[in-house]
């Protein structure tokens, strides 16, 4: 998935024009072509990050094997979609035990 993908591509191959293709993305997943692949690419690191050994991945190598060339941008938008920056995916931290609120 690190190739760089263009609509002109997706549009190729599917056989639909542009404008056909981001209509049918925004009624099936609701969002555009590129923003789907966007998505796919930042799930896809952040599977390789929770497999990875965190002595020996760095989350620039992860990222760049996923197609992104920006750290700051890349950082920014897999805390948008999954919660969290990808170093804590790649170093989780346990969970805080949780003292119970008393009454």
């Amino acid at each position: 998935m690190k190739d760089r993908i263009q609509l002109d591509h997706l549009s190729e191959v599917s056989g639909v024009s542009k404008r056909t293709l981001g209509y049918l993305f925004l009624r099936t997943y609701g969002i555009t072509p590129m923003a789907f692949v966007k998505r796919e690419r930042l799930r896809k690191a952040c599977r390789l990050l929770q497999h990875a050994d965190p002595s020996t991945t760095t989350v620039a190598s992860i990222a760049r094997e996923c197609g992104f060339a920006h750290m700051g941008q890349f950082s920014l938008d897999y805390k948008r979609l999954l919660g969290e920056s990808p170093s804590d995916t790649l170093h989780p931290h346990p969970q805080a035990a949780r003292i119970p609120d008393r009454q």
